[in-house]
């Protein structure tokens, strides 16, 4: 393939682009996979092999982060067709291989149980994208061998990479068995967005051969399977029962489209064959001029639409008092009130159009004024739309209300294109999902912050209303002037929300290079029958230290601070049989030890208070060349005979001053960053979070507050519902970006999840004003689990709408395959 289409070239970038988050994230996994079945392990040899292997991998991961794209590059320039993975080897392959070194033909078969691994989890998305790519490079039929984005290329260059800096094919094959779960999650989203890519670059999916089914709609059905099929030629009538000139075959079946009469009607919606089939492919047949029948039925309906009017205007004070009547309840536990196109709306609010037979009446002029079935199946598909979304529980009322009351704007936007709503980018669309999406930031629509978020779009719709232009303009002007004032609104909150996801960023960082710097500290030669309390401190709070001196430098010193000298000064003071030959040199390093360590501690935010258990044990291992120099004074004073060396040190030996157990000699990766005082608060840390050394508890008012808040809420919680909750399984399902309602403080918040430590074990979300609330994996269960954290849906609303639309429409058997 020498010359490639420019989307093929945008996809290969799109996926290089991703590659190196993509690899680290595997890797990531698989380090921590790896070191479960390390500590799960009875054979000592076999525990060996994967503890190197996750530490290889956690060496390598920068590297090969930066390497995996030139590999990718190059296995999407190699050959098209190579399915080296994709299929059992015959016969004869089998004999070949037996003459191949073992080791060869073992990575090849973990290459191969890898690929398998992975397939049921790409399925859907890797046909869709396979079914896209085979159309991109011209091909007929679905050629999933000829992607070149298949997941048996990702492998091999995953495979490439990892031969060129491993030789031991056992370490590669563990590698590769650890690596099947994350990749397939990768791959599959990196599917999912590159699919959507080529959707919206108008690509269509080539199709799988398909036979017809003998008989009826399913024959056409089966015909239409694939892009580059001819439809099965039907009767030469169009969907009015005409004919068409020349006697040309039609390329959809005629039957689908209403009759002229029902195009002029008054309906709540379209049909949903014709919905899906006018968005989605806006067949030429819909530029056909309306007939006489049609304009017939409209002046009947609007004859109707005004004999039906009320009499009497709509009365405000019984609408509020509808729209009052559950301000009093919770606001995650109201009832979502009914709207639709139906629906009378506040006068005051939104004007003329408040009225359901005025909206109703001007659908209906507007039909009287259209010259095409477009225009006609347009203004149908606006009210069907409107409608749909009007509907979703998941917005608060007066949002839906204003959908529905835009519907005078968006009925003219389609007499001038009515198939705006198929444009993910048209102003009329974005604004209203721009709206929709900025809305998930409240749970309450009685809120004073709601109030000011909703005014501007109250006055935005009624001016949209007020005008007569058709084109989009007044709708992009209009979303260009909201968005402009959402921005300058959201300025404070993300200084103060910026901080502290600062603080839990860098600690993550911190913790990353802490890891890496405990491994190197375990791996001296020095720490041979060093006490356990020294190893837990140079493991924990001293590697810390080291990490925070090395990220906050700006000189690029080999040992910012001299931290990392103190490690070598600390194992050798505490060496009691070389101590006390060389007592001198101990006093010497002794004061200068102490103040450096101090000083690292206190860098780190430490008190004297925390750390004072280390000093004191500290302390009791220096004793015997302490009490030398003691004995030694009182002797030379005269005052009395020499102490006992040995007695006094047994006396002062404690069990935390032994030599260090095999366990603690390894040094175990944190399961979350370590925060201090100043990070937990900038953070918006509200439940206790361990430390490596030391417990920060809260106050006992707080810690109060928030026992009542958990029995309140959790009594109502089990009233609610008696229904199970997976708690993890809820966890594992929120991304950042989505919203939740969150108790805090005996008050419920929308909160927004902004981050999520890779490990998973720590989360921040950010409420009204950027308050940040920061909580351990622990924490944010045990409030899924009392429903005091409820995770909010809250995807595209207009694609919602139109994918329940389309999924209404989908035909009740699939094609044969042939």
């Amino acid at each position: 393939m020498t010359a490639r289409p420019r989307l093929l070239q945008q996809c290969f970038q799109q996926a290089l682009t991703e590659a190196p988050e993509m690899l680290g994230r595997c890797m990531e996994v698989a380090i921590a996979d790896l070191q479960v079945a390390e500590n799960k392990g009875t054979d000592t040899a076999m525990r060996d092999r994967v503890a190197r292997a996750w530490w290889l991998l956690l060496q390598n991961k920068a590297q090969w982060s930066k390497a995996f794209p030139q590999r990718l590059r190059e296995a999407f320039e190699g050959a098209p067709g190579d399915t080296q993975l994709s299929r059992p080897a015959t016969l004869s392959e089998s004999v070949m291989l037996s003459l191949v070194d073992e080791d060869v033909v073992n990575e090849s078969l973990e290459s191969a149980r890898l690929l398998q691994s992975i397939q049921p989890t790409l399925e859907q998305e890797l046909a869709v994208l396979d079914a896209l790519m085979s159309s991109l490079i011209g091909e007929g039929t679905v050629r999933a061998e000829l992607n070149p984005l298949r997941p048996s290329v990702f492998i091999r260059a995953l495979r490439d990479l990892m031969s060129n800096d491993e030789p031991d094919s056992e370490i590669r094959g563990l590698w590769l068995r650890h690596f099947g779960p994350p990749l397939g999650r990768e791959l599959k989203k990196m599917y999912e967005n590159l699919a959507v890519m080529l959707q919206r670059a108008n690509v269509r999916e080539a199709g799988y051969r398909v036979r017809l089914a003998p008989q009826g709609k399913r024959a056409v059905r089966a015909g239409i399977a694939e892009e580059g099929s001819q439809w099965g030629k039907l009767p030469e009538q169009d969907g009015m029962g005409g004919r068409l000139s020349g006697g040309a075959p039609l390329d959809y079946p005629a039957y689908d489209l209403p009759p002229m009469p029902h195009l002029g009607r008054l309906q709540s919606g379209v049909e949903h064959r014709v919905f899906h089939d006018f968005l989605e492919h806006g067949h030429s047949r819909y530029e056909r001029p309306l007939e006489g029948g049609y304009y017939q039925q409209v002046e009947r309906e609007l004859r109707e639409v005004e004999r039906s009017a009320p009499a009497e205007p709509i009365d405000e004070q019984v609408l509020q008092q509808q729209r009052m009547q559950y301000r009093d309840v919770t606001a995650v536990d109201r009832p979502a009130r009914e709207v639709g196109i139906g629906s009378e709306l506040s006068p005051q609010e939104w004007g003329d159009f408040a009225a359901a037979h005025e909206r109703s009446k001007l659908l209906l002029q507007l039909k009287q004024k259209a010259q095409k079935v477009s225009q006609a199946v347009g203004l149908d598909v606006v009210r069907t739309l409107v409608n749909q979304v009007a509907s979703d529980p998941l917005l608060l009322a007066p949002v839906r209300e204003a959908v529905v009351a835009l519907e005078p704007a968006l009925l003219r936007q389609a007499m001038a294109n009515p198939r705006f709503f198929s444009e993910d980018e048209h102003p009329a669309r974005r604004l209203i999902e721009s709206v929709a999406q900025r809305s998930f930031k409240y749970n309450d629509e009685f809120a004073s912050e709601f109030d000011r978020f909703f005014q501007p779009v109250q006055q935005a719709f009624r001016e949209l209303n007020a005008s007569e232009q058709a084109d989009s303009t007044a709708f992009a002007d209009l979303l260009d002037h909201l968005e402009e004032s959402w921005q300058a609104q959201d300025q404070a909150d993300l200084q103060q929300q910026d901080q502290g996801l600062q603080s839990v960023r860098y600690a993550e960082a911190r913790q990353a290079l802490a890891d890496q710097i405990a491994w190197d500290i375990s791996q001296r030669a020095d720490i041979d029958h060093a006490p356990g309390v020294i190893l837990d401190f140079l493991y924990g709070p001293w590697s810390l230290v080291i990490a925070s001196a090395q990220l906050n430098d700006q000189t690029q010193h080999h040992d910012p601070g001299g931290y990392k000298k103190v490690v070598s000064h600390l194992l050798w003071s505490v060496k009691k049989e070389v101590t006390l030959k060389r007592p001198a040199k101990l006093f010497e390093i002794l004061p200068k030890m102490l103040s450096t360590l101090h000083e690292g501690l206190d860098m780190l935010g430490q008190t004297r208070e925390e750390t004072q258990p280390f000093f004191d044990a500290l302390m009791r291992l220096h004793e015997p060349v302490l009490g030398l120099r003691r004995a030694r004074t009182r002797s030379d004073a005269g005052s009395s005979d020499p102490v006992p060396l040995e007695g006094s040190s047994k006396s002062m030996e404690l069990d935390e001053t032994l030599p260090a157990t095999p366990e603690q000699r390894k040094p175990r990766q944190s399961g979350q960053p370590w925060l201090g005082r100043r990070e937990l608060d900038a953070a918006g840390f509200e439940d206790t979070l361990p430390t490596d050394y030391a417990d920060l508890a809260e106050s006992q008012a707080a810690a109060q507050a928030h026992q009542a808040d958990e029995q309140a809420m959790v009594q109502a919680a089990m009233a609610e519902s008696q229904e199970a909750i997976d708690p993890a399984m809820v966890l594992a399902g929120l991304r950042e970006g989505d919203w939740v309602d969150l108790n805090s403080r005996r008050e419920w918040l929308r909160a927004q999840l902004i981050w999520a430590s890779s490990k998973g074990t720590l989360f921040m979300f950010v409420s009204r004003g950027g308050r940040p609330h920061s909580m351990t994996k622990r924490s944010c269960e045990r409030l899924i689990a009392n429903r005091l954290l409820r995770p909010i849906e809250s995807r595209s609303v207009v694609q919602k709408a139109i994918t329940a639309m389309a999924r209404d429409a989908a035909p009740s058997s699939e094609p044969e395959p042939a």
